[in-house]
């Protein structure tokens, strides 16, 4: 995957598992992120409510929000669909590892 896309994923990821926090400097900086990934206003919209325009990253998001729930059926749903859209089961454990990053960062 391309570097841009890359940092466009992370900065999905990232407004869609921190997007809840409430705090003002944390959304201030993942937008500033986000439009710097080059993601537009709709894009970061769709990302805060775990959703993406493009139906890989949707899946890949989805499935990061899921893990972030901890429920089992919710996240087997969310890998079963990015599977069948094409995500690998590697991809999936570095999304997962990427998660548990991004959410870690939220107990700082």
């Amino acid at each position: 995957m391309p570097e841009a896309l890359q940092a466009r994923v992370a900065a999905q990821l990232k407004l869609a598992l921190l997007g809840d926090c409430g705090c003002d400097r944390t959304m201030g900086r993942l937008e500033r992120e986000a439009r710097q990934s080059g993601m537009t206003g709709a894009e970061i919209d769709a990302a805060l409510v775990g959703r993406s325009f493009e139906a890989r990253t949707a899946a890949i998001v989805a499935y990061a929000c899921a893990l972030k729930t901890g429920e089992a059926e919710r996240i087997e749903q969310a890998r079963s669909r990015a599977s069948r859209i094409g995500v690998t089961a590697r991809e999936l454990s570095v999304i997962a590892r990427k998660a548990k990053r991004i959410l870690a960062s939220k107990r700082r």
